[in-house]
């Protein structure tokens, strides 16, 4: 059971709406869950004051792409540079947008980088994610949270990763040397905002995510004809073309003024969710760009995302 109820949870949220008490530090810095040939793949964990017993993997948004190379600026950290050189506003980007209202709640925010386009593509960067929540599960008793209780969140790119992981086969290997691949890959819940779900409606609507899109899969899907084989490339990176009935409840966020990811790609994903009996919901954010997540209604919508993963949790039949 979780080290809370979660009647004292909801509680919480709803005090630390009005009472913040998470700076953007993290509690444990560059914990490494992974390595790439010598590569480091890092995580940092940030721990609320009063845990709920449930985890997060949060994977930040970068249109799945590293744009620079020795000094480029590490995914999880990626918003807060973006805000002290002025990109962002004081409440834009994902570390206030998204997780602080998550830690507030009392969950544990795993928070990771991965490797990214043009060099690692899909496969590589799923690979990660998934080693992430195994990684957590692995350590659920160091970090204060239940095994089973991991749900993925991610914003645009990372809203992919996030909703790819809800769906994708578990990846554990019960005969596997490492003790961490041997555990489930699979998440129990997953919060996608304004992701990319399905690639070939994404190039349809859009074709200005050409350079975004062949980043993630490797493919110039624009330079080929219909029916070609790399058209699969993008099937297999797409959200949609892995749901079934044994995926875990889905809450998305979308703005329905995203010129970046058109809404769309949610109303698809909420739609092969429902048909498959998926539990769902999906949180339109009026007048809202691809960005502008934090303030656009009342309650903010990742304060109504926590809450849901809370309700989930708590109505689970599934509890461990």
């Amino acid at each position: 059971m979780f080290s809370v109820d979660f009647k004292s949870a909801l509680i919480l949220l709803i005090i630390g709406l009005f009472n913040p008490v998470f700076s953007a530090d993290p509690t444990v810095k560059n914990v490494i869950y992974g390595m790439d040939h010598g590569s480091a793949l890092l995580m940092d964990v940030y721990q609320p004051e009063t845990a709920n017993g449930a985890g997060v993997v949060f994977i930040m948004g970068t249109g799945f792409t590293a744009y620079g190379e020795y000094d480029d600026v590490p995914l999880k950290e990626l918003d807060l540079w973006l805000l002290d050189n002025g990109v962002f506003s004081d409440l834009y980007g994902e570390t206030r947008q998204a997780y602080i209202p998550l830690i507030e709640s009392g969950f544990t925010v795993f928070s990771i980088n991965h490797r990214l386009g043009p060099k690692h593509h899909f496969q590589s960067q799923i690979a990660d994610c998934q080693r992430a929540v195994q990684f957590v599960r692995h350590h659920a008793a160091k970090y204060g949270i239940q095994p089973n209780w991991i749900a993925s969140v991610g914003h645009s790119s990372g809203a992919t990763m996030a909703s790819l992981l809800g769906v994708l086969d578990d990846m554990a290997d019960p005969a596997a040397l490492d003790p961490v691949s041997q555990q489930s890959s699979r998440v129990q819940a997953a919060i996608a905002a304004a992701g990319v779900h399905d690639l070939l409606r994404a190039m349809e609507s859009n074709p200005s995510n050409a350079p975004m899109l062949l980043s993630f899969t490797g493919k110039a899907i624009t330079y080929q004809p219909p029916g070609h084989p790399i058209f699969q490339a993008y099937e297999q990176a797409s959200t949609v073309s892995h749901i079934d009935a044994a995926d875990p409840p889905f809450f998305l966020i979308h703005g329905d003024d995203d010129p970046a990811v058109d809404i769309s790609q949610s109303r698809i994903l909420q739609a092969s969710l429902s048909m498959a009996g998926i539990p769902n919901r999906l949180l339109i954010l009026p007048g809202t760009n691809h960005a502008e997540l934090g303030e656009a209604i009342d309650p903010l919508p990742f304060d109504q995302a926590a809450t849901w993963l809370i309700e989930h949790f708590h109505h689970s039949t599934h509890s461990p």
